[in-house]
């Protein structure tokens, strides 16, 4: 008998009798090296994989607007497929980044997670609450980040070797950002809701959105949540960031305190007194814009425009 070939060699050594053929047959591959092929095997895998998930959001995306029904209170089943489907490859996109021992932050990678983290909560939300529109609104963009991520050059330095401190406030701070994106998205379509009715105007959009009470308990909850974990990252990040109010780190700091103070109170004002939707509206807008400009305005600075 010839010969075993364990395993764990098999595929490899088909790749390298497949590239040393390649090679033989045409003088361009001549120059690749089967051990190359090898290490870029992952990188392969991940472009195709972020295609294949770019798609699958735009079509649940699609059907999801072919199937919008104000009435209904759950999303259909195939588009809850489609959607459960496409954040599952888009977390295995992340989890193939991590098995290169580093994290990677940069502006398109970090996007590529906020989006992921939305999914996530979106789908989670489908099986309570009536989330159809969102859906529509930030599934396409996901397909968008996902691919840059993928085929765009690297913006950040990789980190390796995070504490679990560190790691536990850079997963509090994605939660909290991802959360209160869909708040802002939840109030945008509950403003344009609120004025329609108030024009006595029922066609178009307002005829595919749910009750307006609902619109608001849904914002409130959503809010609600995005201020815990917020409260989470502040508090994760006093204790265990180095250097808050350095240089680097002050504006963000500033930003990110001064949103959280004013999400709060809106928070606690609505439980107390209660507050008419317009202001209250207004204040998270407002609050959602001074995290977003510190969360990513420094990222767009230094790693793009500088």
């Amino acid at each position: 008998m010839g010969p075993q070939i364990a395993p764990l060699e098999a595929p490899q050594t088909v790749i390298k009798s497949v590239v040393y053929v390649l090679k033989q047959m045409h003088p361009i591959t001549k120059s690749v090296q089967s051990e190359d092929f090898l290490t870029t095997t992952p990188d392969l895998l991940q472009s195709a994989l972020a295609v294949t998930t770019a798609l699958i959001y735009v079509g649940a995306a699609a059907r999801q607007l072919l199937t919008l029904d104000g009435r209904r209170h759950r999303a259909p089943w195939d588009v809850t497929a489609l959607a459960v489907l496409a954040v599952s490859c888009h977390l295995a996109i992340f989890l193939l980044d991590l098995e290169k021992g580093v994290l990677d932050l940069g502006f398109y990678k970090i996007s590529s997670l906020i989006f992921l983290v939305m999914g996530m909560i979106t789908v989670v939300s489908l099986l309570v609450r009536p989330l159809q529109m969102v859906i529509i609104a930030t599934f396409p963009f996901s397909a968008l980040a996902v691919l840059v991520s993928a085929f765009a050059p690297p913006t950040g330095q990789p980190l390796a070797g995070l504490e679990s401190g560190l790691l536990a406030h850079i997963v509090s701070s994605l939660l909290a950002f991802g959360v209160l994106t869909l708040t802002s998205l939840q109030g945008a379509l509950l403003s344009v809701q609120t004025q329609r009715l108030r024009s006595h105007n029922t066609r178009g959009i307002v005829r595919l959105l749910p009750a307006l009470d609902t619109m608001g308990q849904m914002f409130f909850e959503l809010l609600a949540a995005g201020v815990l974990w917020l409260t989470v990252a502040v508090v994760s990040g006093g204790l265990f960031v180095d250097d808050l109010l350095g240089q680097q780190l002050v504006h963000k700091t500033v930003l990110t305190t001064l949103s959280w103070a004013l999400l709060t109170m809106t928070l606690v004002v609505h439980w107390q007194r209660g507050l008419r939707i317009s202001t209250a509206l207004s204040l998270v807008f407002l609050g959602y814009g001074l995290m977003a400009i510190g969360f990513f305005g420094s990222k767009l600075v230094v790693e793009l425009l500088l």
